[in-house]
């Protein structure tokens, strides 16, 4: 049985709050118009329980040329298909839309009032996989957190290589002291 939730409409407050209800808002639009998969790190907090704070929100869609949301927007699709959507409410968040798709499972998103709906997601040790290629990539403290999240949730046998690599290349990230900042609960590291 999976631990009870607290809403996150009892933990977030202002600004953080309200980039919370747009992201819910964007993603139950997304639900009722596109067969789409969340990944990234808006997955690991919202889907997997993570502690962490996300800005964004990344899909993988077959066409993502053919995302289209009644928001306030700017669009940007790259040449090789990447869909980047920055959207404006009272406040600003950001959707990227990829051309690829990873191994799927359903779970639940959980939204800031406690209730939840079924998103199609990556599985915990796709996204680990996925984390620590964003990690070698960018460096982010972020990125290193969702794996040490994850790790607990993951079949070792699974991921040993990705840590072997990962654990080979491994650095202090730049950006570690803002970290704190976008950990909803407990002690930052």
């Amino acid at each position: 049985m999976e631990p009870r939730r607290i809403p996150l409409i009892k933990i977030l407050k202002g600004r953080l709050l309200k980039i919370a209800e747009l992201q819910d808002t964007v993603i139950l639009e997304l639900s009722r118009r596109f067969n789409f998969v969340l990944h990234g790190g808006l997955a690991v907090w919202r889907v997997y329980g993570g502690k962490r704070f996300s800005l964004d929100i990344d899909i993988y869609h077959d066409n993502p040329r053919e995302v289209n949301i009644p928001f306030k927007s700017t669009r940007v699709l790259t040449a090789s298909g990447v869909l980047y959507l920055r959207i404006k409410d009272d406040v600003e968040i950001e959707l990227e839309a990829s051309p690829m798709f990873e191994e799927v499972v359903e779970a639940d998103y959980w939204l800031v009032d406690g209730s939840s709906i079924v998103v199609r997601t990556l599985k915990q040790e796709e996204l680990v996989r996925e984390k620590v290629r964003a990690f070698l990539e960018r460096g982010k403290a972020r990125d290193l957190y969702d794996i040490y999240y994850l790790l607990d949730l993951c079949d070792p046998e699974l991921i040993r290589e990705d840590m072997r690599v990962l654990s080979g290349k491994l650095r202090m990230p730049d950006d570690f002291s803002g970290l704190k900042e976008l950990i909803l609960m407990g002690v930052p590291p």
